[in-house]
């Protein structure tokens, strides 16, 4: 028995009376409760309102139609044929419409849960959490994970065998190893197609098992499986960051439990908009050869009651069956963005999904490590600045000289130039206050500009590009000169040069109305 298995049994065996199964593998927890029935020899019947009830034979091993009962598809009446057994577990499936829209149907399992019966439970199943208030205290909610190793192993053996595929050794580990996070069935389903696409199933199918989990994810619509092409040699500069990360990506080996050490939780780089942050997220994709998970936690976030708590349950569910895995989330300020006013305008929702995350984040034992991005610090929650839910704070300010000039290489190496074709230390200085993202831009125009005039592109067109651009540091003097000071008590710095002074040339330039809104610290 694996762990839900043997949870289940002892909830039955302890004469739990009532048990909700949150879960889409319908044939999953079906054999859960088989072997329960079989261990503790008692009778097992399943109902539903198409087939009505139905009683496992054990002896023939498959489901037999109760007869001569042809109301047996009404609630009221499996309810009455589950009061008259004696020893059994009984299995309603999607019965959930009929507790929250009958009140006299959650009375009767008040009623049943205070039964003075043994050896009987009544077992109700569906593929979302949803329970009415009054069964709260009632009921054993029992949700089953995602498969794990052992699980897609055995789906594996399982369709290796009608296409006679010879499985007399071990399977690919990399092939089992890319169906984490799949459902049993879909599991099933990816095996099956790639076989059939290729004829065999061997460590070279594992794109093809890739494939088919990441349409499984997007359907979820809030998780995205990303790709990353970005390295760490396309992140110009922050050093400092970069240091932590090749230290912390060690955390994940198997040395590193036996010495004592905890798997690493994640960072959160908060700091000006077009520094480096999201190149990084998607660059430690990489570097570590981690599955990279983006979460939209705009989708999260869903017009039904509990919806979007079930939502944010799912995508870490997820996250954690095909772990070790990164959780990107870009931007999470936006995301949290109604926590101040949660309760008056949401009904506190928003405030349930960030105590959602921020438990996990603190409880959480399997190895998904969480990089967030944040521009707007005012926006963020104080509860995630706190440490021990993540491993570390990092600031990400302007490049530096020096890193202007890694940056620029970075960019025109893109662009099939080589960097010494150019005088990048002048650029460099020329281009004080830039963020990286600006720098990019410059490189751009400065292509289009060659291009128009038919020339190839030299010193002179980045340099005018550079003249043209209006950067942040001067539209956000302000607000960067406040976020540094914020930083420099309460974060790491990403870079190990210290920042530069900027100049103030938009003190004389007029401000819109809207630009004193976004300024969290005017």
């Amino acid at each position: 028995m694996n762990r839900q298995e043997k949870e289940l049994y002892n909830l039955v065996k302890a004469n739990v009376k009532l048990i909700q199964i949150v879960s889409y593998e319908t044939l999953r927890f079906h054999g859960m409760l088989i072997g329960v029935s079989r261990e503790l020899k008692r009778d097992f019947f399943i109902w539903n309102r198409v087939e009505g009830i139905k009683k496992w034979n054990a002896a023939e091993r498959f489901f037999v139609a109760v007869e001569d009962e042809d109301d047996s598809s009404n609630p009221s009446f499996a309810i009455d044929f589950y009061k008259n057994q004696k020893e059994c577990i009984f299995l309603l499936e999607d019965f959930y419409p009929d507790l929250t829209e009958n009140p006299r149907m959650i009375k009767t399992f008040r009623n049943i849960a205070g039964e003075n019966t043994q050896n009987k439970t009544l077992v109700f199943s569906q593929p979302f959490l949803q329970l009415p208030k009054e069964l709260e205290k009632d009921v054993h909610i029992l949700e089953l994970p995602y498969p794990d190793f052992d699980d897609l192993k055995a789906i594996y053996n399982k369709v290796c065998e009608p296409h006679n595929i010879s499985n007399s050794g071990e399977p690919d580990h990399e092939l089992i190893e890319a169906a984490l996070g799949l459902t049993i069935m879909e599991a099933e389903k990816a095996f099956s197609l790639a076989y059939i696409e290729n004829g065999q199933l061997t460590g070279a199918e594992v794109p093809l098992i890739i494939r088919e989990k990441e349409n499984v994810i997007k359907k979820s619509g809030y998780l995205e499986y990303y790709h990353p092409k970005e390295t760490m040699e396309d992140v110009g500069g922050l050093d400092n960051l970069k240091e932590w990360l090749r230290k912390r990506g060690r955390g994940f080996d198997k040395s590193a439990k036996e010495f004592g050490l905890t798997y690493p939780k994640g960072i959160l780089l908060l700091g000006i908009p077009g520094t480096g942050k999201s190149l990084t997220a998607k660059a430690v994709g990489n570097l570590w050869h981690f599955p990279l998970l983006r979460l939209d936690m705009g989708k999260i976030f869903g017009g039904i009651v509990g919806e979007s708590e079930n939502n944010i349950r799912q995508a870490l569910k997820i996250a954690e069956a095909i772990s070790p895995s990164i959780l990107w989330i870009d931007e999470i300020e936006k995301g949290m963005s109604g926590i101040s006013s949660s309760g008056s305008t949401d009904g506190g929702t928003t405030a349930r999904v960030l105590g959602t995350f921020l438990t996990w984040m603190q409880e959480k034992t399997k190895p998904v490590f969480v990089v967030a991005t944040a521009n707007n610090i005012s926006q963020l929650p104080p509860e995630l600045l706190r440490k021990g839910r993540v491993d570390e704070i990092f600031f990400v300010d302007l490049p530096t000289e020096k890193e202007r000039e890694e940056i620029l290489k970075i960019h025109l190496k893109r662009k099939g130039r080589h960097p010494k074709d150019f005088d990048i230390k002048s650029l460099a200085e020329k281009s004080k206050g830039f963020s990286g993202a600006e720098l990019e831009e410059v490189v751009k125009e400065a292509l289009f500009q060659a291009y128009d005039e038919e020339k190839e592109i030299e010193n002179s067109h980045i340099s005018t590009a550079i003249e043209k651009t209006y950067p942040l540091s001067h539209t956000m003097h302000e607000t960067i000169v406040k976020m540094r000071q914020w930083a420099k008590s309460r974060a790491v710095s990403a870079s190990k040069d210290e920042p530069e002074k900027l100049e103030d040339k938009g003190k004389d330039v007029p401000k819109l109305r809207q630009e004193s809104y976004n300024n969290p610290f005017i």
